[in-house]
């Protein structure tokens, strides 16, 4: 049976609180004595910065969502370079490997294309204990809210309005996504009450079956 989240709550800010069921399951496999390395491929939030000053953590802040090669790419440019972009784009360091990847709703701005190159762009900074949290729409009817992202506490995330125009979007079904995420899978996922879905992504188990989308 489908779990829903609970209605958005709004601040004092005008910022929305918004309350997760999967987000906890991004520490359960944090130790103590390790410092952790988190992606968010979004802008700095202080929400996000407040909760993981509270572990021993680099936190990285990418925001891929203003870098040109959202906007600024043609069909004239090949795989590999657009792999290239991206990894110029994330900016890690080389041997770095990533324990915690904040996708938050990037996914749903890039089409097939990108999104591949995306996912070979980030292989080499993850390793089998990489996971990650994203948000998608239930299906191309639902409407993806033009929000920038933060996690608030462990099972509450903070939704900030961009003042940016939305760029277009292309929502994936899970059955699709998962399939361009290759090395990573989508091991659970909850509907929200207004029609996203929010996705619990870790690596691939390749001597697995592949997990029944549930949307």
């Amino acid at each position: 049976m489908t779990q829903r989240s609970a209605v958005p709550i709004p601040t004092d800010h005008g910022d929305l609180q918004l309350h997760s069921n999967l987000a906890a399951a991004l520490f359960e496999s944090v130790r103590p004595e390790k410092q952790l390395v988190v992606l968010d491929v979004g802008r700095a939030t202080s929400a996000t910065v407040d909760l993981f000053n509270q572990f021993k953590c680099k936190l990285i802040f990418s925001d891929l969502y203003a870098d040109p090669v959202m906007t600024e790419i043609d069909e004239t440019v090949s795989h590999e370079q657009l792999v290239g972009r991206f990894q110029s784009a994330l900016g890690l360091p080389e041997g770095c490997k990533i324990d915690i990847c904040l996708f938050w709703d990037f996914f749903n701005y890039l089409d097939g294309t990108l999104l591949s190159a995306f996912v070979q762009a980030l292989r080499p900074y993850v390793d089998n204990n990489t996971c990650g949290y994203g948000l998608g729409v239930l299906n191309s009817r639902s409407a993806l809210p033009n929000y920038r992202y933060g996690l608030h506490k462990l099972n509450q995330l903070m939704q900030y309005p961009r003042a940016e125009a939305q760029l277009p979007v292309y929502p994936h079904s899970q059955r699709d996504l998962n399939a361009y995420l290759g090395y990573f899978e989508i091991e659970k996922s909850r509907l929200m009450p207004d029609g996203r879905v929010e996705y619990f992504i870790a690596r691939a188990n390749d001597s697995a079956p592949p997990k029944k989308a549930i949307f």
